[in-house]
């Protein structure tokens, strides 16, 4: 059995992350205003690149993106929203899935989210 590559101890496991998606909700006045809508919530670690992953995402759209590890989880994919504790709301670019193991990660790229996108 392939073993994962990438092992994160649990007490750097210790941020969380809501997932969602945004809806239209009709706010007091009866306006239609988009919303995130909290589905789940996981524990994160971000992931500090390299100099040499750095240097290589210089220019590319990799360049202003984030890349938090969460336990596997299959119910996480491209079309949901991440808000991160920052207070920033980030769409997956990318979901690296590894299911090797009864102890896997996967690896989320989020970019930031503006609304209108």
């Amino acid at each position: 059995m392939a073993r994962s590559s990438y092992r994160y101890p649990l007490y750097r496991m210790r941020h969380k992350a809501h997932f969602g998606s945004v809806e239209n909700r009709e706010n007091l006045m009866g306006v239609n205003v988009p919303t995130f809508v909290d589905e789940m919530t996981l524990h994160y670690v971000k992931v500090n690149l390299t100099i040499m992953q750095r240097y290589g995402a210089t220019g590319s759209t990799l360049e202003h993106s984030t890349i938090i590890a969460i336990r596997h989880n299959p119910k996480v994919k491209e079309t949901m929203l991440v808000k991160l504790e920052d207070g920033n709301t980030y769409r997956i670019t990318n979901v690296s899935a590894n299911d090797d193991d009864y102890i896997s990660y996967d690896l989320l790229t989020l970019e930031r989210y503006t609304k209108g996108e």
